[in-house]
């Protein structure tokens, strides 16, 4: 299950971290749990169970989870883009919609632009 922003690291999980590279400022770290790309911790906490939690997670040079980031990462992008597209429709029938319809349009074009603004970091103004 991905959720759709980057999440934190607590400290329970970071202590199950360690490193083993870094690539512009950013260090990789492995589970000290993972044996043979198999988990031997009985003890799983739930974030490593979603892990990775976001399709924008910083993954290591041929990390087994890219094809499925990338397929999660491009969803969002079409969705982003196809509410850029509603934008545009309802920004265009605001000139000649009645009073409610303006109020309907422009609540809609501020939810889609609350969804969207989340994903600045990563680009979305440009998708």
């Amino acid at each position: 299950m991905f959720r759709d922003g980057i999440q934190k690291i607590d400290t329970d999980f970071f202590s199950l971290l360690e490193p083993f590279s870094k690539k512009d400022n950013i260090t990789f770290c492995k589970c000290k749990f993972l044996k043979n790309n198999l988990c031997t911790n009985d003890k799983k906490p739930e974030i490593c169970i979603n892990y990775p939690s976001s399709p924008f997670a910083f993954l290591p040079d041929n990390c087994g989870f890219y094809g499925e980031i990338f397929q999660k990462k491009e969803e969002i992008m079409q969705k982003i883009r196809k509410l850029k597209e509603e934008i545009l429709h309802y920004e265009t029938l605001l000139p000649l919609a009645s009073k409610e319809e303006k109020r309907e349009y422009t609540v809609i074009i501020e939810k889609h632009k609350k969804f969207i603004s989340k994903y600045k970091p990563y680009g979305s103004e440009n998708w």
